[in-house]
């Protein structure tokens, strides 16, 4: 669902970048701003793009363990699978 969510805001603001300039090719630079100004404000107060995993890790990781993680559970980041991977302390692939 978070996915979704994600996906939806960054469809929206590329979206709304479009809109901008299709306002600035039929109605002038005023209106495109006013759509690019919204857009900006969309993009800046709504749902992360992005994401803010934060990773406390304090040791390095081992890729595999993580790459092992990454597999069981589908849809998980790379910076999800370390830092449970570094919380958990998961046993190597033998």
């Amino acid at each position: 669902m978070l996915l979704m969510n994600r996906r939806t805001s960054a469809l929206m603001t590329l979206g709304g970048l479009a809109a901008a300039i299709l306002a600035f090719a039929l109605f002038g630079p005023v209106y495109a701003g006013i759509v690019a100004l919204a857009t900006l404000c969309f993009a800046a107060f709504g749902t992360s793009v992005i994401g803010n995993t934060t990773i406390l890790v304090t040791k390095p990781v081992d890729p595999e363990v993580v790459r092992r993680y990454r597999e069981e559970h589908p849809g998980a980041t790379i910076s999800e699978a370390a830092s449970v991977v570094a919380r958990k302390k998961l046993a190597p692939p033998r």
